[in-house]
């Protein structure tokens, strides 16, 4: 698919007026097409978006925002969009867009989690339950939690230099298991990932579900 066809795809499935940065997230979204070549591939999107109307091209038309923009449409979803009131706050509404459709993992959550503890002096680890021994186990959800925490509780430089022995004796640190999700919708999964969390206090002082 070329970029022209794939901006076209795009307009076409918006079904909406919408600005060049909509258009470009939408095409990003969808992997359409991918920009190998220029630092502003959203510029390109809007200089292309303008050489279909000085061309003539009338699978595409636009509009004047309120404001220093264009909103464009497809033709063939003339009929689904409202010309005569344009939205003041369009250009708030774009920017808006721009963000929501910002994708990121649930571990991409651990390193806030991670900075967190660490201010409070407790050391954590993301665990890779894709490494296990038993990944090819359905239940490895239940078994791994997504990050430990650990807490030296009175662990000094001394004790330090005779850690096997410190071990043995009570009160040295505490284990906490944290399960992190980047949404939850539904009270099902609430009870799910709470339960979830909570498998793994067998081994750990504290399961944490974040």
């Amino acid at each position: 698919m070329t970029i022209k066809e794939a901006i076209l795809k795009s307009l076409e499935e918006l079904k909406e007026l919408s600005t060049h940065t909509q258009v470009y997230n939408h095409l990003i979204e969808n992997k359409y097409y991918e920009f190998t070549k220029g630092k502003t591939p959203e510029r390109t999107v809007s200089a292309l978006l303008g050489d279909f109307i000085r061309s003539g091209d009338t699978r595409i038309k636009r509009v004047k925002g309120n404001g220093n923009f264009y909103l464009y449409y497809h033709t063939k979803n003339e009929q689904l969009v409202d010309t005569q009131n344009i939205v003041e706050d369009i250009s708030v509404k774009s920017i808006t867009s721009k963000k929501e459709n910002i994708k990121y993992h649930e571990r991409d959550l651990h390193i806030l989690l991670s900075s967190y503890l660490n201010s409070k002096n407790i050391h954590s680890k993301t665990i890779l339950h894709e490494v296990s021994k038993n990944n090819n186990d359905n239940h490895q959800k239940w078994i791994h939690p997504d990050m430990i925490g650990i807490d030296f509780l009175k662990l000094q430089t001394k004790t330090t230099q005779q850690f096997v022995k410190v071990l043995n004796t009570r009160d040295i640190f505490k284990i906490t298991s944290y399960e992190v999700k980047k949404e939850i919708n539904t009270d099902y999964e609430l009870k799910k990932c709470y339960f979830q969390a909570v498998s793994n206090s067998s081994w750990a002082n504290l399961s944490n579900e974040l």
